[in-house]
């Protein structure tokens, strides 16, 4: 299983500045331990990460509140929802959100159709660190 290294960088604030630290991250994985891996991962490079193992807890939480949220983070397979489709409600809820998918097959959704959809990135699995915050750095800067 990826298990992301947490020792291959500095902090996410230290590199890129302190207007990207403390932003709100959901993340949404169903396998328990790329959940707790990149959450740590995340929480590491100073982000605060709300985590939820569904898209349709995903969708609800960050419809309670779709202000809380500076980006969204998720898998694409996930057993009750494709991540193109919690996308599609995130977005359809707060269209400025940016919106950051991580897939292992990413052949099953091409940069062009991502785009199309308002996703900032669709990242290959494995990762390194350096990759998910640089996706993350021009997310937030709105730069994808």
């Amino acid at each position: 299983m990826y298990r992301p290294a947490l020792s291959q960088a500095p902090r996410f604030g230290d590199v890129h500045g302190r207007d990207m630290a403390k932003k709100k991250i959901l993340f949404i994985d169903d396998e328990e331990l790329l959940r707790e891996a990149i959450s740590e991962l995340l929480e590491d490079m100073d982000f605060e990460v709300k985590v939820e193992q569904t898209g349709a807890e995903a969708v609800r939480t960050f419809a309670e509140d779709p202000g809380e949220f500076d980006l969204v983070l998720t898998d694409l397979m996930m057993l009750d929802m494709r991540g193109e489709e919690i996308a599609e409600k995130i977005l359809s809820i707060r269209p400025s959100v940016p919106v950051v998918i991580m897939t292992g097959t990413p052949d099953n959704l091409p940069e062009n159709k991502a785009e199309a959809m308002g996703i900032c990135k669709v990242l290959g699995k494995p990762l390194t660190r350096a990759e998910l915050g640089e996706a993350i750095r021009q997310a937030l800067s709105h730069a994808c």
